[in-house]
């Protein structure tokens, strides 16, 4: 039976993050969508070697074989799709008791960028995506569902951690794949907490 009084989001940690520092986003989802059930999945990346950085181990979605700035990363493509496979799951579990338009994805750095690849590879429409300081992986162009998911991206032109460039020329890249509203930030970096107040409100006419 669906709860139609129901959102969930399911949240992506940032590189190295853990499931907790994803609650920054829980009080200002909550004045949103006040009055409504809302349900918080925030799943545990992985323990792994990390290439560029000597091997060692961090929590991370996929490993990186490069640090750059200006030019897109150089990834573990097949640990990319295989936690695509794992929020898709996470996805198809939470849709048997709330419709599939209830069901956000929301990720920050990393996490952002793991969350556009999971829902632009999902095979049915989700609510939407919703990515602070990301990118669209180029590795799944040839890999997205039919269905144009909604996709609110907002990015810092400060940023040198995801260059502003890159994530833009992914979103004009993908453009034709997805329902995107970007918005550019003139003063924001990378930090969690800059620009916040300005992504919430656009969020806020986004969530359905």
């Amino acid at each position: 039976m669906l709860m139609m009084n129901r959102y969930c989001f399911i949240m992506c940690t940032p590189f190295t993050g853990k499931p907790t520092d994803m609650n920054y986003y829980k009080p200002y989802i909550n004045r949103i969508l006040k009055g409504h059930n809302i349900k918080y999945i925030a799943p545990r990346a992985p323990l792994r070697p990390i290439t560029v950085y000597d091997n060692k181990k961090y929590r991370a979605w996929y490993d990186y074989m490069t640090e750059y700035c200006t030019s897109e990363e150089v990834i573990s493509e097949e640990q990319l799709f295989h936690q695509c496979d794992r929020i898709h799951n996470i996805i198809d579990k939470e849709a048997e008791t709330i419709s599939l338009e209830r069901i956000y994805l929301l990720g920050y750095s990393q996490g952002a960028c793991m969350v556009l690849a999971a829902g632009m590879t999902y095979p049915y429409r989700i609510g939407g995506i919703i990515v602070l300081k990301g990118h669209i992986p180029s590795c799944i162009f040839n890999h997205t569902s039919k269905v144009k998911q909604r996709i609110f991206a907002a990015h810092g032109q400060r940023d040198t951690t995801i260059g502003f460039k890159v994530a833009k020329n992914s979103y004009d890249k993908f453009k034709y794949k997805a329902d995107i509203e970007f918005l550019s930030q003139p003063k924001v970096n990378h930090d969690q907490n800059t620009g916040i107040r300005a992504q919430m409100c656009y969020i806020k006419d986004f969530i359905k």
